[in-house]
């Protein structure tokens, strides 16, 4: 679970490292993520339809849902499927409710840790989330950038490299949209094999999201598990 909820919270705003790479037909990787970083930057609030699909030993699953976003640092996940399933931030606190498992993860996203440069998950900047995801080299997947994925739309197609084996997904390949800049596909792979596609569809920048979207509302039989992604240890 922590691994694809991870996964949510990078494709929301990516900061990454540039690792040295040759430019293609006017474009380099470094000036791809700074127009990622840019565009997101600028956009106040979003919602979107999420698709989730993981593949393990032959077994794939599905997930899906609406998602929402809104400055700084506020998401909901709401799943229809499995339906109930939350993941919620009002940028300060997440809760992650497994609705099968009567149970409710709450990470404190403020945590100081020793020999840290700060909170664990920076709250004041759109891609304070991501800061688990930070550490990898990136470069294009090919020469011919962009390209046609089979659809009417071209796509900037960046391979993801994990500094340092730690865990948790060692590659990922991001599918950005050439004129808008946002990430419309992701797909992680972990050390052990397992892939995890996320895409975002019906993506609306318009619909006005009140504040109280982001409040997390707990049943009162749920069990609470404290800080399941980061701990202050």
């Amino acid at each position: 679970m922590k691994v694809w909820i991870g996964f949510l919270l990078l494709v929301l705003g990516v900061s990454l490292e540039a690792q040295t790479s040759p430019a293609h037909n006017w474009h380099s990787p470094s000036e791809v993520v700074k127009k990622i970083k840019k565009n997101f930057s600028e956009i106040n609030s979003y919602s979107a339809d999420f698709l989730i699909k993981t593949e393990d030993n032959k077994k794939e699953k599905q997930m899906r849902g609406k998602c929402f976003y809104k400055r700084p640092g506020k998401i909901r996940y709401n799943f229809v499927e499995p339906e109930g399933d939350e993941i919620v931030s009002d940028g300060k606190t997440l809760h992650i409710f497994i609705k099968r498992l009567g149970a409710v993860g709450k990470q404190d996203l403020t945590l100081d840790r020793k020999n840290s440069s700060g909170p664990i998950f920076t709250t004041n900047s759109p891609d304070g989330l991501n800061r688990l995801f930070r550490k990898y080299h990136y470069k294009f997947d090919t020469i011919e950038q962009p390209r046609s994925m089979g659809d009417a739309t071209k796509y900037f197609v960046l391979d993801l490299d994990q500094r340092e084996k730690i865990g948790g997904f060692e590659k990922m390949k991001l599918y950005v949209d050439s004129e808008s800049y946002l990430i419309k596909k992701a797909v992680a792979t972990d050390g052990r094999g397992k892939v995890t596609t996320i895409s975002f569809s019906n993506i609306n920048f318009s619909e006005d999201i009140q504040d109280g979207v982001f409040n997390f509302h707990m049943s009162g039989n749920a069990k609470i598990v404290n800080n399941p992604l980061v701990s202050e240890n």
